[in-house]
Formats: structure tokens, C-alpha cells, sequence
């Protein structure tokens, strides 16, 4: 028989209503971050200026953010306290049988090992922001390839050029380019210079080349930066996956933190676990299932969550020992023997159904 729908209901609907807080938090902080980067490295550029009202759109957007993420927060965290009161008042028996004496049997410090779902989310915490620096570290680097590019143009050597040849590569097989001749000091250079702007242009053109006087190899021409594509990819690629990992972490730091409340509240109820993947059936459909069997012979289906913290390494042993904790979509499966693990492991899951009777 199933034990409990009802709060499995409620589980999914609190959870669902905390996560999307907690996302939005998210999205209000990396906004706000990318921002108040991206507005600290222009005013620190004297020659910047700003065009009309560009600086109040920028303020404006810095005071938006941070006003819902902050909203966000205080509604995730009260979504929190709501969430712990409501389950507290419903029978944990649908996802756990009643307690037990716990005896780890490998030396398991199962306090400790609770207070360490707190510290994976100070973890996933610390790596947002070392991801906020990455981010800041990536428009530093834009910021000074343009600077470089600017300075060439205030201070370099201008003269005539030709352009001899165009280049178009096929869509992400490198950056429209163009062969550009030029004399410099008695000598003739030929050089390719990257094509950033909307011009069209044919080969036979003239174009006013500014190169380095201790570089003449060193070119742009006055309508095209000739930004090194190279240097630009290493500080966009980076940037990117900040914009995403970010939030992703911030997320992450939330979700541990939730956990940990949970498991604090149950404790851990031994379990005979085995860990199935989703394959060969459907490779890569979802995160491995997680079978539990209790001592009493009570059965749960859970699914591992999205997590560095991933339980494909333990699928090829059944009816592993394991410790389950927590409720509803924060639930957390404590593994002892961890593959190249020397202390327990912990694996993230949410309750696919109720707890049955064996």
C-alpha cells in the first residue's frame, strides 16, 4: 500500500514554490554582478563617455536586480520556515519508516556527516563566486583589447592600403576577415585584419591603415579594431560559462541548504540501496534511480538530483548499505564505501513516489 500521497503532494508543491525563488534569486544576483562589473570597469576608464542616458539605464537595472533579488531571497527563505512547518505537521512515515537506533558499523559520525551537507553549500557558494571573478576577470580582458585597439588608433602610424583579398569562412569556421598591403618604412607588408564592422568591401579597395611604429606588423585600419580573436575567445568563452555557472551554483548552494535543514529535522534510517542508470535502455534521459529498501522491508523509489555529487560511480553493486535522510524533493542518500572516497558520500535525491509497504 502507499503511504502517504498527500504529503508527497505537498512535498512537490512547496518545493517547486521555493525552487523558483531560489532561481530567481539567482538570476537577479548574476545580473546584478554583471553589472555592477560592467559599470565599475567603464567609470574607471576616463575615456569612456557614456552616451545619453546609458548610466541611469545601468543604475537603474543595478537598483532593479537588487531589489527583487532581495524580495526573492526573503520569500525563498520564508518559503523555507512555511515548508519545514508544513512538513513537520504531516507524516515523514511517507518517505521514511519510523526512527531507529543508527549504528554506522564503519565508523560514521552521522552528526558530522549532517553538518557536511551545510558545508557543501558554503562549496557551491564560494564556487559562484569564484565564477563572479572569472566573469570579472573576462570583461577586464574585453575592456583592455579595446583600450589596445583605441590606443593604435590615437597613436599609430596611419597610411594607404589596398585590400587584395577578402575572406568569408563559413558560418563557425573563424571570423570574416581581409588581406590588407601596406608600406611601412620602405617595406611592404601584407597582413590580414579582421572585419568587425558593416562595410562591404571587394578586393581593390583602399582603406587608411594605422600600424605600430615599433611594430609595423602590429595594423588595423581606421574602421576595423583587428581585435586578436584569440585573446577575445579566452576572455568570451570564460565569461559565458560564468554567466551560466553562476546562477547554476548559486542554486546549488540553495538546494544543499534545504537538504540539510531536512535531514537535520529526520535523520537517517538505514537502507539496503541500489542504484540504477538509465541506460542501455535510453543513455542520458535522466539522473540514475535509486531503489531503497528499509529494514523494515519498506520500498522508495528515488531519482539522484542534478549534482557534482552524481551516483553513476556506485551502480554496478546492489543492495548497497546506505543511510537516507531528509523529505519530499530534499532528501539525501549517505553512502559509507564510496569508490576512490575515503569517508562518506553523499547523493542528493528526490522522492519519485511514497514510501510502500514491503
Amino acid at each position: 500500500m502507499d503511504l502517504g500521497w498527500d504529503a508527497q503532494a505537498a512535498a512537490r508543491r512547496l518545493s517547486r514554490r521555493r525552487t523558483a525563488w531560489a532561481v530567481t534569486a539567482a538570476l537577479c544576483v548574476a545580473v546584478f554582478v554583471l553589472f555592477v562589473i560592467g559599470t565599475a570597469v567603464t567609470l574607471a576608464d576616463p575615456a569612456y563617455v557614456f552616451a545619453d542616458g546609458e548610466l541611469a539605464a545601468e543604475l537603474g537595472t543595478l537598483a532593479g536586480s537588487a531589489a527583487l533579488g532581495a524580495l526573492a531571497v526573503a520569500r525563498s527563505r520564508a518559503a523555507d520556515r512555511r515548508s519545514e512547518s508544513v512538513l513537520a505537521r504531516l507524516s515523514l512515515e511517507t518517505w521514511l519508516p519510523p526512527p531507529e537506533r543508527l549504528d554506522g558499523g564503519v565508523g560514521v559520525d552521522f552528526d558530522v556527516e549532517t553538518a557536511r551537507l551545510r558545508t557543501l553549500g558554503r562549496r557551491a557558494l564560494a564556487l559562484a563566486l569564484l565564477w563572479c571573478g572569472v566573469l570579472a576577470g573576462g570583461i577586464a580582458g574585453l575592456e583592455a583589447i579595446e583600450n589596445a585597439a583605441e590606443g593604435l588608433l590615437a597613436t599609430g602610424v596611419r597610411t594607404g592600403g589596398e585590400v587584395v583579398e577578402v575572406v568569408n569562412p563559413p558560418s563557425g569556421r573563424g571570423s570574416p576577415s581581409m588581406w590588407v598591403t601596406y608600406e611601412a618604412g620602405g617595406t611592404v607588408f601584407t597582413e590580414e585584419i579582421v572585419r568587425d564592422s558593416s562595410r562591404a568591401y571587394v578586393p581593390g579597395d583602399r582603406v587608411t591603415v594605422v600600424y605600430d611604429r615599433a611594430d609595423p606588423e602590429h595594423v588595423r585600419t581606421v574602421e576595423e579594431p583587428n581585435d586578436n580573436q584569440y585573446l577575445v575567445g579566452f576572455c568570451v568563452v570564460p565569461m559565458l560559462l560564468a554567466l551560466v555557472a553562476v546562477p547554476v551554483s548559486l542554486v546549488a548552494a540553495s538546494r544543499w541548504r534545504q537538504r540539510h535543514r531536512a535531514v537535520r529535522h529526520t535523520g537517517w534510517r538505514a537502507a539496503a540501496v541500489t542504484v540504477v542508470p538509465d541506460y542501455p535502455v535510453r543513455k542520458g534521459r535522466h539522473t540514475p534511480d535509486i531503489h531503497v529498501r528499509y529494514r523494515d522491508g519498506s520500498v522508495i523509489a528515488l531519482r539522484a538530483a542534478t549534482s557534482t555529487h552524481g551516483a553513476t560511480v556506485l551502480k554496478n553493486r546492489p543492495d548497497r548499505p546506505a543511510w537516507v535522510g531528509g523529505w519530499g524533493r530534499d532528501m539525501v542518500v549517505l553512502f559509507p564505501d564510496a569508490p576512490l572516497r575515503k569517508r562518506p558520500y553523499a547523493v542528493p535525491a528526490y522522492a519519485r513516489s511514497p514510501r510502500k509497504a514491503g
